[in-house]
């Protein structure tokens, strides 16, 4: 499995995770496998965007509007 090369307190919350190299297409994949099984999560291939890949920020907050959305039964749930 990948690692980022950084430590995480290195990497700036608003980072572009693309731009800087952080990130490449293996790794996103890999990413978001891992965030639909931890976070119980269906991530739509229309999510798939900067504005909720780009940065560390972005990612926290796609991910706790989607948890919340399960919470509250708008979103699609895993079983």
């Amino acid at each position: 499995r990948s690692q980022l090369s950084v430590d995480v307190p290195d990497i700036d919350l608003d980072c572009n995770l693309w731009t800087e190299g952080y990130l490449d297409s293996t790794a996103i994949l890999e990413l978001i496998l891992w965030l639909e099984s931890s976070y119980n999560i269906t991530i739509q291939n229309e999510e798939l965007t900067p504005e909720n890949f780009a940065t560390l920020r972005n990612i926290e907050e796609f991910v706790q509007r989607n948890t919340a959305q399960v919470g509250s039964g708008t979103s699609s749930v895993r079983t």
